[in-house]
Parts: structure tokens; C-alpha cells; sequence
């Protein structure tokens, strides 16, 4: 079996060109603190969409316009402020001093959202616990538990579809090649709506994004051809479509959590490029009984981008593993020492 470092990176983060940022990096720690408190959850929810950019595909734009995009979040955002204030003794008080410091320099509405969310945090104890622990990783901000909800239900959804799908095929009301006509529109659908849903919604796709998602979709179809090529087998040989074609097309919609896992990485590789952020990743087992392949990811912290993604071992799309993201020197010292 090959190591993760012989195996194909294609499915990986997208490179992106790193940037300098000049000047303190807490500013610009502080500025997307600044950004998920100044926009309400309602209007981001009322702003318009954007147009598609030239590079998503024909089956992309029209799975986003059949189904309700999924609605903007700032679960993304705020994740990737938590990232960057892990390790901080007291990451509340570090955001209130970053916040005093932009009240001093800046004199318009940012400076004095700046100064009130500063006294806020501090007049707050519960507020300074929730961030306290959020960026400790023991608890999860109520817009990414959100995230998570949506997620789950837009498994549910898609699963049923799969399957009403194959209920019609086992007892005879539809034909194979509809099945992979009809099967197919649903996949796009399912791909693209948890690739927005990991983005933190259609207006922040990036182009790097959209890449990946291209290729989850490609993905999905050629499993799907493969499964409607055991199909014909038994039609060809004059048999029934056993029911257990009914559980394999359900198991479809399982492919959105790595789709979403993907976008959503994406995100923190953006972090690093922007604002030469110092971020690392690690892979962590959840509870299930994992393959071997999770067994050697998991623990060895290594920068943004580089681990194998979810999904990418012997598991596949039933992996239940996770990311987690941080300094490199507070992730080695909870996991050890990983790659250089």
C-alpha cells in the first residue's frame, strides 16, 4: 500500500500564490474578527448573488439554479479566525487588545465597532468564556454547528432521492439508462450545493473552489458509471436488479461531507496565502473503525494543504475523520512532532 507522500496529490488544496502581508499580522487577524461582527447573518442572507464566474461548468450552474442556493454563513470566517488564535493563553483578551488597537488608529465606524466590541468582551464574561473555548477547540461556534446541521439534512434529502431512484429501477418503472440520466442530474445537484455549503455559501466561491469541485464531480460520475455498468450486467443476463442496488444508490449522498470537507479546507489554505498566516493542519480519527490508511494520517501535523484529504483512503467517502487547524506549535504539541 502507498504512503500518502506516493500518493496522487490531485484531489489536494489548490496552490495559491502566497502573498506578504506588511505590517502587524494581528491587524489583519483583527480585520476579519471585525468583518464577521459587522455584517448581520440577515444581510448577508439578503445580498444578492453573484454572478457564476466563466469557469463554472455548464452541469454546475444549472444544479445551482434547479435547486435554492444553500444561504451565506460566516462559519468559514470565524473558523479561520479561531485558527489563527489557537495556542493564544487568552485568546479573548488577545482579540480585545487587537480591537483597542484599531479604536486608536482608526476614527470611522470601524474604529468604533472596534472600541465597543473591546468592551463588550470585556464587560462579558461569558462572551470571553465562549471565545475562550471556541479557540481551545471545546466548543464549536453556533454558525459552524449550523453548517454541520444544513449538512446533514442535505445528506438525508439527497439519499432519498438516490433511492426513490433505484426503487423505480428494481421494480421495473425505469430503465438503466434513465436511471444514470436521472441519477446523474442528482449527483451535480448534491456536489454542487455542499461545495457551497463548505465555501460558506455561493458569493464566496473562489476559483479554487469551483476547481475542486469539478473534480468531485467528475469523480462521482465515473463511480456512477460503474455502478450502472453492474446494473446492465444483471439486465444483460436477464436477471432482476437485486434490492441492494437500493442501499448503493442511497450511499451517494455520503459524498457530500467530503466535498464540503474540501471547500472548506480550501478556505484555510486562502488564510495562509493571503496573510502568510502560520496555520497547520492535522488529520484526527472520529468514532468509527477506521482503515489503515486514516490510522497513518492521522496525528502527523503538516502544513495547510499537504495531508491526504478526506476521502482519500481506503474508507473513501465513508471516512469519518476530521481536520483540525492551528499553529504549528501548538499542534505539535498536542499530536508531536510532524512533518517539517
Amino acid at each position: 500500500m502507498p504512503s500518502f507522500k506516493q500518493r496522487d496529490r490531485a484531489k489536494r488544496v489548490e496552490p495559491v500564490e502566497t502573498k506578504r502581508v506588511v505590517g502587524n499580522e494581528r491587524s489583519a487577524l483583527i480585520d476579519r474578527v471585525l468583518q464577521a461582527l459587522e455584517r448581520p447573518a440577515a444581510a448577508q442572507e439578503a445580498a444578492p448573488s453573484i454572478r457564476p464566474a466563466s469557469r463554472e461548468t455548464a452541469a454546475q450552474a444549472a444544479a445551482r439554479i434547479a435547486e435554492p442556493e444553500p444561504a451565506p454563513t460566516r462559519a468559514n470566517l470565524i473558523d479561520r479566525v479561531l485558527a489563527r488564535l489557537r495556542g493564544e493563553p487568552e485568546p479573548a483578551q488577545s482579540v480585545a487588545e487587537g480591537m483597542d488597537a484599531v479604536a486608536r488608529d482608526d476614527q470611522s465606524l470601524t474604529g468604533r465597532v472596534a472600541q465597543e466590541t473591546a468592551k463588550l468582551i470585556r464587560d462579558n464574561d461569558n462572551l470571553a468564556r465562549a471565545i475562550d473555548d471556541a479557540a481551545a477547540g471545546r466548543t464549536q461556534p453556533q454558525q459552524r454547528r449550523d453548517v454541520e446541521g444544513d449538512l446533514e439534512k442535505l445528506r438525508a434529502k439527497y439519499r432519498e432521492r438516490f433511492r426513490g431512484l433505484a426503487e423505480q429501477l428494481v421494480a421495473g418503472e425505469i430503465g438503466h439508462g434513465k436511471f444514470r440520466y436521472e441519477m446523474g442530474k442528482e449527483v451535480k445537484k448534491l456536489q454542487t450545493q455542499a461545495a457551497i455549503l463548505g465555501a460558506g455559501g455561493q458569493a464566496n466561491m473562489t476559483d479554487n473552489q469551483r476547481r475542486l469541485l469539478d473534480r468531485s464531480v467528475k469523480d462521482q460520475l465515473a463511480y456512477l458509471d460503474g455502478f450502472v455498468r453492474d446494473i446492465r450486467e444483471h439486465v444483460n443476463a436477464g436477471k432482476p436488479v437485486p434490492q441492494r442496488m437500493i442501499s448503493r444508490a442511497g450511499s451517494y449522498a455520503a459524498a457530500a461531507d467530503v466535498t464540503a470537507d474540501q471547500a472548506r479546507r480550501q478556505s484555510m489554505a486562502d488564510e495562509v496565502a493571503e496573510d502568510s498566516a502560520d496555520l497547520w493542519e492535522v488529520r484526527v480519527l472520529g468514532v468509527a473503525e477506521h482503515c489503515n490508511d486514516c490510522v497513518e494520517y492521522a496525528g502527523r501535523p503538516a502544513p495547510v494543504g499537504t495531508l491526504p484529504p478526506i476521502g482519500d483512503s481506503e474508507c473513501g467517502q465513508y471516512c469519518k475523520c476530521r481536520f483540525e487547524y492551528g499553529p504549528r506549535e501548538e499542534l505539535e504539541r498536542k499530536y508531536g512532532r510532524g512533518a517539517s
